[in-house]
């Protein structure tokens, strides 16, 4: 497996480029826009099928590892993987879900909106912390506060200290409401 390349760009296309690594111009599909006569170190990932090989190509490690997460995702295959990939950075991303920012939610649901809330549901659970699983949130359900007030004191609250600091934090926002 290739898992990066270095070399310069020869050939910018649309979807892809050719970077010349020691005299061998290998064809990546990639996800920005990247300057011709540019010395890059990209990371792939290679695709092998019954049709041919293809390397999809990353300026940093980041979004390869983003890419590969939404192939993991049932129903995206590469091209859409590198579609979403391309939208923004894999943190990017995160935030956007995690405030539901609707420019990028428009983008991603672009590609149809019942695979864009397939997308948006599975990145949101594979990149925003379950607040079910978390003992501030037991705590405050123990105290009787219904399920999405308590969601909604935690987005407002860091992630950031000790369980009963957080715990206080959140029952100052949930008694103002």
């Amino acid at each position: 497996m290739i898992y990066y390349l270095k070399g310069k760009i020869e050939v910018v296309e649309k979807d892809f480029v050719v970077v010349d690594v020691g005299g061998v111009g290998y064809k990546v599909l990639v996800s920005s826009k990247i300057g011709e006569n540019k010395e890059v170190m990209l990371y792939c990932h290679m695709q092998v099928t019954d049709k041919g090989s293809r390397l999809y190509g990353f300026e940093n490690k980041e979004n390869l590892d983003f890419f590969e997460k939404l192939m993991n995702i049932s129903g995206i295959g590469p091209k859409t993987a590198l579609r979403i990939a391309s939208i923004a950075p894999m943190e990017e991303m995160k935030e956007a879900i995690q405030r539901e920012d609707k420019q990028i939610m428009k983008e991603i649901f672009s590609i149809g909106e019942k695979k864009g809330q397939q997308i948006v549901f599975e990145l949101s659970r594979k990149f925003i912390k379950e607040p079910e699983k978390d003992e501030v949130f037991e705590a405050l359900r123990e105290l009787g506060f219904p399920q999405a007030n308590i969601k909604e004191a935690l987005r407002k609250i860091s992630d950031e200290g000790s369980t009963e600091e957080r715990v206080k934090k959140a029952l100052k926002i949930l008694g103002n409401d």
